[in-house]
């Protein structure tokens, strides 16, 4: 009888044991969450060490604020984070490319200093003050100078995606045009065949494309392959040397695989002190074949569960708000696009006051730390609300309806 009480005894803790550490490792596996990187990139005039060291400064005071409160907010707990599944790292991590234009910089500062003797003190303090402060603008949107600088980043972002890690950018000031072009020329959101369908190419080739697919690539992949090129005009002409154009078309793959960013790996953009619209209102223009992508992307961002918000203070003179935030409804009727998933939005939140002085509003979001990080958390709790809470939408509806039904009355 005691060998048996003693049998059962070892069986059931054995049992224990063996359940205590399978469901230790299970719940180690659900509840592991994946860890989120937050990439920092500077903006115009940060040249020189101070200035690399006072965004590094900056960011390493904003971040925890801005962690502890998308975390402790429901909405964004739920939504940016998916209930738990992503974590945000908790040091940041940063792209820095302010040395890069810093001899260019210097050339276009020793031609400003020619007229030093000779021009009015205030003539020549407000020449200076604008050339530092829009020369990097400038400097970084011409192609040869943000093509390696996407390289990089993307190098960056791939090595944390090896890590088992998503990305979140953060673009301040002319930082956000690199995390734009990033997404406009690494998101995967080109549909090769769709794409070359009401093209001017020999059939033989559209059939090649219908029995051999190939995934969706970027428009850095797209140009790149040989298959197509960009010309000056803004339009992207198609490679006529037949051979060429196949060749490049059988090794899409793996130009895909090289050049873009793998599909909802970066997660979202949080664009602050922008002044994109200044800078990039040719997005606007139908006549070029950048608007075609920009739709594309846009779609693209929609379906896979992508935000884009820009958080700009107010009174900030150089941050420029992107317009009337739209719904996807508004944005089908009047781009005439169509969207097989809803999850996306991209949303402008350009309300909150500094609390600064006109002059420092654009460098203070960092030393304003807590009221930013509230402000982004708002922001991205008003885009999503915006597209998909139904109590948010129905109080858009009605107040659309009692607007329209003012102006018919006023006619």
């Amino acid at each position: 009888m005691k060998k048996f009480l003693f049998t059962l005894g070892l069986i059931f803790t054995l049992q224990n044991i063996c359940f205590a550490s399978t469901s230790s490792s299970s719940a180690a596996v659900l509840t592991q969450p994946i860890p989120v990187d937050f990439i920092y990139i500077n903006g115009s005039n940060n040249n020189n060490e101070k200035m690399h060291q006072w965004f590094l400064k900056g960011i390493k005071k904003f971040h925890p604020v801005l962690k502890a409160q998308i975390e402790k907010n429901e909405y964004t707990y739920k939504y940016l984070l998916n209930n738990g599944e992503y974590e945000i790292e908790p040091e940041p991590s940063n792209y820095f490319w302010g040395y890069k234009s810093q001899a260019d910089l210097m050339f276009m500062r020793e031609k400003a200093n020619l007229l030093r003797s000779i021009s009015p003190w205030v003539a020549f303090f407000v020449r200076n003050t604008i050339a530092n402060i829009m020369h990097d603008a400038i400097w970084v949107q011409k192609t040869h100078n943000m093509v390696p600088i996407l390289q990089e980043l993307d190098a960056q972002i791939k090595a944390d995606l090896k890590q088992g890690k998503k990305v979140v950018l953060l673009g301040y000031s002319a930082g956000s045009f690199i995390t734009m072009e990033y997404i406009y020329s690494k998101a995967p959101y080109i549909n090769i065949e769709n794409w070359f369908k009401d093209k001017d190419i020999d059939e033989d080739l559209k059939i090649l494309m219908k029995e051999n697919p190939r995934k969706n690539t970027c428009l850095m992949a797209f140009i790149g392959s040989n298959m197509t090129m960009a010309d000056p005009l803004g339009h992207l002409k198609i490679n006529n040397n037949k051979s060429e154009f196949i060749s490049a078309y059988k090794e899409m793959d793996d130009f895909t695989d090289i050049y873009c960013v793998p599909e909802n790996s970066v997660i979202g953009i949080i664009n602050y002190a922008s002044p994109i619209p200044l800078f990039y209102s040719d997005m606007a223009d139908k006549n070029l074949d950048t608007a075609m992508f920009y739709r594309l992307m846009y779609k693209y961002l929609v379906e896979h569960d992508f935000f884009i918000l820009t958080a700009n203070y107010a009174d900030d003179p150089l941050g420029f708000p992107n317009g009337v935030n739209r719904t996807n409804a508004d944005v089908k009727s009047f781009a005439n696009l169509e969207f097989d998933n809803e999850e996306g939005f991209i949303y402008d939140y350009s309300r909150e006051s500094s609390g600064r002085t006109f002059a420092a509003a654009h460098t203070s979001y960092w030393n304003t730390k807590k009221r930013f990080a509230k402000a982004i958390v708002k922001g991205y709790t008003e885009g999503h609300k915006y597209q998909y809470d139904p109590d948010t939408i129905t109080k858009r509806y009605k107040k659309l309806q009692k607007q329209q039904s003012k102006n018919n009355k006023n006619k």
